[in-house]
């Protein structure tokens, strides 16, 4: 579910190159034209970060009001870091962005390190009988946006080489002092917790983003 101040139908499916003969199937729904007898443009934008904000056991689903009715859930378990639709936006405008821009900075910030470290199994519930049943799944999810990154790294990569204009991505994330003690999925961060992020800043990797950014 797209949401947008702009039409944006052209973002519901992969742009394919019709002479490739690979047909491209819609994934995703541009709210805005599904609504449209709703007055979607008068959506609050805390209602919009309230959608998106559907996390499991934290937040309730969101339904909209449509038949049947749609069961949202957290963009996450799609793109959890927004990358996938980004790089279909620049495909989109790839030759506009080619004939009037001098190239393209793509900036992620992640709440984790690119390439972290898998969740080991005896996290996913020990090794008793029931185990044997539930760590399939609960391993999945607790390494799900390590399998991200690696689909993500992959889309980057076939993008950069398909883009006519420059492309540069700058990545900042968040590394906790201790592993132990990271900043809590919380809506209300302790002071401890903000002086933690706001020390990943110096880590050497940020650094190293900070000074390719004032490189352009």
């Amino acid at each position: 579910m797209l949401l947008s101040t702009q039409p944006i139908s052209f973002m519901m499916r992969n742009w394919p190159d019709s002479a490739s003969g690979v047909p491209g199937e819609p994934d995703a729904i541009d709210f805005a034209s599904f609504f449209r007898k709703q007055d979607p443009y008068n959506l609050r934008l805390l209602t919009a970060m309230r959608i998106n904000a559907t996390f499991p056991y934290v937040l309730p689903n969101v339904w909209l009001p449509s038949q049947p009715v749609v069961d949202v859930m957290d963009a996450g378990i799609r793109d959890n870091y927004g990358q996938e639709t980004s790089i279909r936006f620049l495909n989109v405008f790839n030759d506009w962005l080619t004939n009037n821009t001098s190239g393209v900075v793509f900036i992620q910030i992640r709440d984790r390190k690119n390439g972290a470290e898998w969740s080991e199994q005896g996290e996913a519930g020990g090794e008793g009988f029931t185990s044997m049943f539930t760590k399939p799944i609960t391993v999945i999810q607790l390494n799900w946006m390590r399998m991200q990154d690696y689909y993500h790294d992959e889309l980057v990569s076939m993008a950069d080489d398909r883009f006519s204009f420059p492309f540069e991505k700058l990545t900042f994330s968040y590394v906790p002092t201790r592993k132990d003690q990271a900043a809590a999925l919380n809506f209300h961060l302790t002071n401890k917790e903000k002086a933690d992020i706001q020390a990943a800043l110096k880590s050497a990797e940020n650094i190293q983003s900070f000074k390719l950014a004032t490189s352009y």
